[in-house]
């Protein structure tokens, strides 16, 4: 915030403070990217807040028409969110002590020369240094955040917007702090109610939850109070589903495991995939990832089933697939999230049945990669999660350097049904998939060269189902590094005896196919 910001904020409401979050920020040494202001009198505010963003060179919409909350978007970059209402009470004090968490219902004054120093990289800001004696806490928030802890400022907090419910969790999350077990137990007593609260904001939460570095565990207390299954009531059935498999906590202790093992793969990535870093783009959104592995096993207790004396899941991943498209339309989730969601859920046993191969061939990785094409890394990622479930920490890490390994053959007897020996078998195959992936630079090799057309021309043949055998031909050859641009690829066309190709040239022939028929005439004749 540069000096004339705060100065022009102050020319229209005479007096504001710096409230919520940033403070609190604030005081943690934290940096900010929003700022939360209230000012005082009700009349007129819109008229007010729409002059500050013109003069501030803002655009300017309302968050909240009920109680006049006013967002600014900086239109210049690196630019400031700054929220402003007025004040929710008489005074600042009253409006402080309406909040949801003590360590939330602190204000600063805002002074005319007030300045904020941007970092141009990550576009967030940082705070002066806060001098707590200049600070408003009429609830006890400095106490709270030295006890990192996280407790409402009143018993109506929770009833007056059932949001904060799962808010609490996520602050938790975010601050690394623990909930107050007064809050706590109110938490308990009105989870249900959580679905007062609108999709839209649910999502945006949970998410947020979702990109903390230990969101499996804050899934599980989420669970233990209630919420996580008043929010996603398709997960209520996993507790008591295949415990005889997972041991207590059936599908639900195996679904936080694959949470878990998820968090641990983003912490360390450069330790289980050398080279992440050329795939960092299909790892960018990593709670929708997480949240993939929340969904993944969705469907088992309506699949579960004794199948010759075994307990079996078949159709899970696919009807897992409709379920979570479902309920994360009814969470507003984007049409993108929940196509790749639902892809990864529907295709997740597929690395698997190719790691059940013994010999991984080229032909068998490209089919692979084609078919799965941007979901590819996505897929690997959830699926090594899921395999390195079934082992412990301890025993994943020691086993880290092995993965790196090539896959070692599959015993005649086959591998065992569990246990470190096939886990480690399955990772090493996921991790073989990963180099490929990056060494051979996939993105680009599954992007064909030529299409059907460039077919149809070059061999002169009729359309069917024939051309799209040869274009996959022609892309196992690019993949397998043998063809590397259109000119080669239309000469591997000319050069080889393609059935209903009548080609007139005398293109040199690859030493493994024999000469066209008409050819050979040709050359008889001469």
């Amino acid at each position: 915030m540069t000096s004339s910001i705060p100065a022009e904020i102050l020319k229209l409401f005479n007096e504001a403070y710096i409230v919520g979050g940033a403070v609190r920020d604030a005081v943690l040494k934290r940096p900010v990217k929003d700022l939360d202001l209230a000012v005082p009198g009700r009349a007129g505010f819109p008229a007010r807040a729409k002059r500050l963003a013109r003069r501030l060179g803002a655009s300017v919409f309302p968050l909240d028409e009920e109680n006049l909350v006013y967002r600014l978007t900086p239109r210049s970059k690196p630019g400031l969110n700054i929220d402003i209402a007025p004040f929710q009470g008489k005074d600042i004090k009253e409006d402080l002590l309406r909040r949801d968490f003590t360590i939330n219902a602190m204000a600063l004054p805002l002074a005319a020369g007030f300045k904020m120093a941007p970092d141009r990289k990550t576009g967030l800001f940082t705070l002066p240094a806060v001098k707590k004696s200049a600070l408003l806490d009429p609830a006890g928030g400095l106490r709270d955040i030295a006890a990192g802890t996280v407790r409402m400022t009143s018993r109506e907090a929770l009833a007056e917007d059932p949001l904060r419910l799962l808010r609490a969790f996520r602050c938790a999350a975010e601050l690394d702090f623990k909930i107050d077990k007064k809050t706590l137990d109110a938490i308990k007593r009105r989870a249900a109610s959580i679905n007062k609260a609108a999709p839209e904001r649910i999502h945006d939460e949970l998410l947020l939850l979702l990109n903390c570095a230990e969101s499996h565990a804050w899934l599980k207390a989420l669970y233990e109070a209630g919420l996580l299954t008043a929010i996603i009531p398709e997960l209520a059935a996993q507790s008591a589903c295949a415990e005889v498999y997972y041991g207590k906590g059936g599908v639900l202790k195996h679904t936080f495991a694959v949470v878990e093992r998820l968090d641990h793969l983003f912490e360390n990535t450069g330790t289980y995939i050398p080279g992440w870093r050329k795939i960092a783009e299909f790892l960018e959104e990593k709670n929708v990832l997480k949240l993939a592995g929340l969904l993944h096993d969705v469907a088992k207790p309506a699949r579960a089933g004794m199948i010759n004396g075994r307990l079996r899941f078949f159709g899970h991943e696919e009807y897992g697939a409709i379920m979570s498209s479902r309920l994360m339309e009814r969470l507003r989730f984007s049409k993108d999230h929940i196509r790749l969601v639902s892809k990864l859920i529907g295709q997740h046993l597929r690395p698997g049945n190719l790691a059940s191969n013994d010999l991984i061939s080229d032909r068998a990785m490209f089919r692979f990669f084609r078919a799965m094409g941007e979901y590819a890394v996505p897929l690997l990622v959830l699926s090594w999660a899921d395999h390195a479930s079934y082992i412990t920490q301890a025993q994943l890490r020691s086993i880290k350097n092995k993965i790196k390994e090539k896959p070692f053959p599959i015993p005649k007897g086959g591998l065992p049904q569990n246990g470190i020996k096939k886990t480690l078998r399955f990772l090493e195959v996921l991790n073989l998939l990963f180099e490929v992936y990056i060494s051979k630079n996939i993105k680009l090799k599954t992007a064909r060269l030529i299409d059907g057309h460039d077919v149809l021309r070059t061999l002169k043949m009729k359309e069917g189902p024939a051309i799209g055998e040869i274009l996959e031909k022609v892309s196992l050859r690019q993949f397998e590094g043998k063809i590397n641009t259109r000119r080669q690829a239309l000469n591997y066309l000319k050069s080889c005896n393609f059935p209903g190709s009548r080609f007139n040239g005398f293109p040199p022939n690859s030493p493994a196919d024999p000469p066209p028929a008409e050819t050979v005439q040709r050359l008889k004749k001469v």
